[in-house]
């Protein structure tokens, strides 16, 4: 259901069975940003709960590549190897399950292949500029993009929506991880 240009959790629910494609490779870069004026606090689906002002730092930006191959058997477990910089990063590895159950509803595939997921930024980790945004964008753009090699009869408007909207769930698992740090 689209109310204005709305779209709500259920529409990104696959309606149709994703028969898996043997494997394949894609990748993604998104800007990052830093924010001048912070929102505080968010309403449900990940919607801030008041504006905030931030700069788009497009010459700050993480690369995602995620090469995938599908599994002898579908698991409810997920298949992958994360890579920072070059470098296993084991730490992000419950990041990563925690954003895939999450959005395991909207992305029917995710337990048919083992994924390799290959992340780099353009500017310095833990520098102020919001990585985790980026890095969530590329990672989310990706895999609407394996969908989109499974369903190619997407168009381009519910490819940004749906990616845009498991951004923002990737998002919330980060929160929530911070949130348990501090």
């Amino acid at each position: 259901m689209e109310i204005a240009g709305l779209m709500i959790e259920k529409d990104f629910i696959p309606s149709v069975t994703i028969i898996p494609i043997a494997e394949g490779k894609v990748a993604y870069k998104a800007p990052s940003n830093i924010a001048l004026v912070k929102y505080w606090g968010k309403r449900e689906g990940q919607i801030p709960a008041n504006p905030s002002i931030s700069f788009t730092l497009s010459a700050c930006a993480t690369t995602t590549k995620i090469t995938f191959k599908r599994l002898d058997k579908p698991t409810n477990k997920y298949s992958f190897d994360f890579f920072f910089e070059g470098s296993p990063k084991p730490s992000f590895r419950p990041k990563i399950e925690s954003f895939f159950k999450r959005i395991a509803p909207y992305l029917s595939f995710l337990g048919h292949y083992h994924f390799v997921i290959e992340s780099t930024n353009s500017f310095p980790h833990s520098s102020g500029i919001a990585s985790s945004a980026s890095g969530m964008s590329a990672m989310s753009l990706c895999l609407m993009e394996i969908e989109r090699l499974h369903r190619p009869e997407m168009d381009e408007n519910f490819f940004i929506k749906k990616a845009s909207f498991l951004a923002r769930l990737g998002s919330a698992v980060l929160a929530g991880v911070l949130k348990a740090l501090w």
